[in-house]
């Protein structure tokens, strides 16, 4: 769980510094990220925690938000919504015929929302999501200022980077994904559109995994 006092701490007994601003400077651009759907998995109950994983099996992956305007300044208060699927392409709370387990109503695994610091900067330890048939391996969130949503999107990985971490673990009972980038119809072009997570391997709180890192550019004012 982030705090004020710069230090990052989850459920597995590793302690981390948080993030700070220079994490972010060499990601690039402050430009808005698009609105992209929801999808069928939303929920409209929300999960005040960073640690999102309820234990569940995989990679691990330390994930790292910026909340930016389109001027480059940071967005403090803001919260930021995440919710993906397991390793085994398997969302909670519904019962959504992914390619592994199908657990459903009243479970809670991979969803989470924290409150921007005075940087902007958000964290989750999570792991790295699975596949569905159809769909490229991503993340959603909602960005929230006050009562409104202020943007609804998707984020997504370098294909390569999936195909790496799904030769191990769990992972690799499904294969690699059926859908590309590139043939995904929702991604569009992840590089150029500013939605493609910026991944390393990197020291997590449940030990060596990802940190993967984004600027998400927002419109305040938007509803």
């Amino acid at each position: 769980m982030v705090d004020s006092a710069n230090a990052a701490t989850t459920t597995g007994g590793t302690t981390l510094s948080a993030l700070t601003a220079d994490a972010f400077e060499g990601l690039g651009t402050c430009s808005l990220m698009p609105d992209m759907t929801a999808g069928p998995f939303l929920l409209d109950e929300q999960f005040d925690r960073s640690d999102i994983t309820e234990d569940y099996a995989g990679h691990p992956m330390r994930l790292g938000l910026r909340v930016l305007d389109e001027s480059c300044a940071a967005v403090p208060g803001a919260k930021v919504e995440i919710w993906h699927t397991d390793a085994t392409g398997d969302y909670s709370a519904f019962a959504d015929s992914g390619v592994g387990k199908d657990e459903g109503e009243g479970t809670t695994f991979l969803r989470g929302t924290q409150t921007a610091d005075e940087n902007g900067i958000v964290e989750f330890m999570t792991v790295y999501p699975g596949w569905y048939p159809g769909r490229a391996v991503h993340i959603h969130l909602r960005v929230h200022l006050d009562e409104a949503t202020v943007l609804t999107s998707q984020m997504f990985f370098t294909d390569d980077y999936t195909a790496g971490v799904f030769a191990t673990g769990p992972y690799a009972e499904f294969g690699l994904p059926d859908t590309s980038n590139e043939s995904d119809g929702v991604a569009g072009d992840p590089g150029a559109d500013g939605t493609l997570l910026h991944t390393t391997a990197g020291e997590t709180s449940r030990g060596a995994g990802t940190l993967a890192l984004l600027n998400l550019g927002i419109d305040p004012s938007a509803r």
